[in-house]
């Protein structure tokens, strides 16, 4: 040990010492962190934002007590964080006084241990859980009179919990000048869950950011996920939140991270349009567009396609933001803002990965389609999907980015457009009950549109002819558009005028 070393020891030894005198006078236990073991789950506690900026470090926890080392133990504003902490997460925090060395340490052991820490938190409503609440809770009055009954801990595992048993896709928060509602997305129409006080909001908002990694005292737009296991089923749960006048608005995409995946046939194409996709995509090579609006189930299409034609001699890759479901067999690549690679990047990789088959979560602009289009056209079968309102406006959508005609002639094999429809409640004739919320509809079902390019359509294309053109065109060759296919169902008694109306001229 040379000279500097030894008076560093030294002074380290006497800052030590110090410290453990100032802990019994403040009547604090002492500790120092200096090589002592933190757990990686325990450190990630308090983010390392308010570990830096109240200098604190979470060093060990015994079942829901956490101690807490500081050197600022009368803080106001460290007081105030973990009070807040508190409330949000089920530890109690308990002060240790240690060293600013001690401090240092733990603040540098984030950067040691952040690579081991789980990035996700975790939320599990257990089995008895899950279970009282299928005794007590069957339809949307019952979950009401629940919530208002339990703890913000609790109250948060039913909204989760009710909204897997109810089958809704999305959970919105959505604060107001006296209270806050809560609503689920069911059969893609939102339905009113409850109401309840600000107070409760607060606190139900705070813990959902702390568990989705988010910034807890700061409000402006930020997006984050969480898993939740609602009896043995995996959920990955992503959040957004938005300022309004009242307060924080927060939406929760629930995506089952093992969902049973559907068919082309249950999602409810017609026999044509089957036959259709069925020719598209034995074929080697070619683009295979399916367009539509936000939530009109075109990802659940592209995926049950790619169930259809997954086989162990083909190397399938799919580029998604975010990945919905997960696929056995087929490499599914991530594209949000934690990926370090860019999606252009993502997609030239994966395409000298040698292919077979590719999805492309979505078309936005110029240099993915010409990029989607090319592989597509040297022994790629790609699929992706579009934003417009019927098959045949894929085409001026496509030039309208600056996709040059002759990409677009000869490269696609099928342009898919589709909505979802509510179906008729079986149970109660769609009169509406409680099953159904009163709506008269439980379940979806696809009404679509298949088009084929063919040489009349190429001809439009290549001399960027106008969309009414490529509609009647389209027509004219035998299209069964998506309104005709909805009448079908209507007909059939499987959902009514109305709601094909509703969806078809939104």
């Amino acid at each position: 040990m040379n000279l500097d070393q030894t008076i560093y020891s030294v002074q380290r030894e006497e800052e030590e010492k110090q410290t453990e005198e100032i802990a019994k006078k403040l009547n604090l236990p002492y500790i120092s962190l200096t090589n002592y073991p933190i757990a990686p789950d325990v450190l990630g506690i308090i983010p390392k934002e308010n570990a830096i900026q109240c200098g604190i470090i979470s060093y060990i926890r015994a079942g829901d007590t956490v101690r807490v080392a500081t050197n600022n133990p009368k803080d106001e504003n460290t007081q105030k964080f973990l009070n807040e902490l508190s409330v949000n997460t089920k530890y109690q925090f308990s002060l240790s006084y240690c060293s600013k060395s001690s401090v240092n340490y733990g603040l540098a052991m984030y950067q040691v241990l952040l690579p081991e820490m789980k990035k996700t938190e975790k939320v599990e409503v257990t089995e008895k859980a899950q279970t009282d609440f299928e005794k007590s809770v069957e339809t949307l009055k019952d979950l009401r009179e629940k919530i208002g009954k339990v703890s913000t801990t609790e109250m948060l595992d039913l909204f989760f919990a009710g909204a897997v048993k109810n089958n809704a896709t999305d959970i919105h928060m959505e604060p107001q000048e006296q209270y806050f509602r809560v609503r689920y997305r069911i059969d893609g129409v939102l339905q009113d869950v409850v109401q309840l006080p600000l107070a409760a909001y607060h606190q139900v908002i705070a813990r959902i950011k702390h568990l989705s990694n988010l910034k807890l005292d700061v409000i402006h737009p930020q997006d984050g996920r969480l898993e939740v296991t609602v009896v043995g089923e995996q959920m990955d749960i992503r959040v957004s939140t938005l300022p309004t006048t009242y307060g924080e608005a927060v939406v929760m995409r629930l995506l089952p991270k093992h969902k049973k995946f559907t068919t082309l046939e249950s999602l409810g194409f017609n026999q044509n349009a089957l036959d259709v996709v069925k020719e598209a995509i034995s074929k080697t090579q070619g683009l295979i567009l399916n367009t539509g609006p936000t939530g009109s189930g075109k990802t659940t299409t592209l995926y049950a396609i790619l169930q259809r034609i997954n086989e162990p001699g083909k190397k399938i890759i799919t580029l998604e933001n975010p990945i919905e479901y997960r696929i056995e067999g087929i490499e599914q690549i991530q594209i949000d803002a934690e990926n370090t690679t860019s999606f252009l990047d993502a997609l030239r990789a994966s395409l000298r990965q040698d292919p077979d088959i590719m999805m492309v979560g979505e078309v936005r602009d110029n240099e993915t389609a010409n990029i989607a289009l090319q592989a597509s056209m040297t022994g790629h079968l790609v699929l992706t999907t579009l934003h417009t309102n019927n098959a045949a406006a894929a085409f001026a959508r496509l030039a309208e980015i600056g996709v040059p005609p002759y990409l677009l002639a000869g490269s696609i094999n099928l342009i898919i457009a589709q909505r979802l429809v509510r179906m008729i409640h079986k149970e109660c004739g769609g009169k509406g009950c409680e099953l159904c919320h009163n709506t008269g509809f439980k379940g979806r079902v696809a009404i679509v549109e298949t088009l084929v390019p063919t040489r009349e359509i190429e001809e439009l294309i290549m001399r960027k002819a106008a969309l009414r053109e490529f509609e009647e065109m389209a027509i004219k060759l035998g299209m069964k558009t998506m309104y005709q296919d909805g009448l079908e169902k209507v007909a059939q008694g499987i959902t009514t005028l109305e709601e094909v109306e509703r969806v078809t001229k939104e």
